[in-house]
């Protein structure tokens, strides 16, 4: 069973409906249902991952529909906050924390004008960061290298961008996982599922 179905096992249709109806206003609607369905499951199958490690508190950071989070939620992990700069997906993240009872601060904000404050113990979260204002590799790096200036757990799924090949995109998850070492930090760095090549990495102090 699929970890989808296995944690929303009488909601997991509705998240696939939100999810390709927030993916066709992005412009991706003539995605395959397989596809759609392995999208979701990495996000599910990374909030259940950091949801083991307990943090106290989280915050997800251009959440789009906020997977992630709401699979840390309902698994009970409480103080958590969602952040996006676009009202219309905030408004389905709404919509569906609700249908799910999960407990979500869901805030919209421009993290570029306005970069949330983390706390001791909890986990900055990013699944495959977008941006409106820079480059997507530049706002990756600017993500690690706060996190190692200020020491703050770290969680990425790096994006896979247009000019990646396999080799390039676990290259660049393997130099992001040794600087976060060289600072000290314990790095998890794996692929999530066999179908897609994006791989999490899981930077912490604890």
């Amino acid at each position: 069973m699929t970890k989808l179905k296995a944690i929303f096992p009488g909601d997991w249709k509705r998240i696939m409906n939100a999810y390709k109806n927030f993916a066709a206003s992005s412009g991706a609607g003539s995605t395959s249902e397989r596809l759609f369905f392995a999208f979701v499951e990495i996000g599910v199958r990374f909030g259940e991952r950091l949801s083991e490690l307990e943090p106290q508190g989280f915050v997800e950071i251009g959440c789009g529909l906020a997977i992630p989070s709401l699979t840390l939620a309902k698994l009970g992990i409480e103080g958590g906050k969602a952040v996006d700069v676009d009202p219309k997906v905030l408004y389905l993240v709404r919509k569906l924390m609700q249908q799910l009872g999960c407990n979500l601060d869901v805030e919209y904000s421009d993290v570029f004008k306005n970069r949330p404050k983390l706390q001791k113990g909890q986990l900055l979260v990013a699944e495959k960061p977008a941006s409106y204002k820079k480059n997507i590799l530049e706002v990756e790096y600017n993500l690690s290298n706060r996190c190692k200036i200020e020491g703050h757990n770290f969680s990425i799924i790096p994006s896979f961008l247009k000019d990646d090949t396999l080799n390039s995109y676990a290259e660049r998850c393997g130099k992001y996982e040794i600087r976060l070492q060289q600072v000290g930090f314990k790095v998890e760095n794996r692929q999530v599922i066999a179908q897609l090549p994006y791989r999490w990495l899981i930077a912490t102090k604890w």
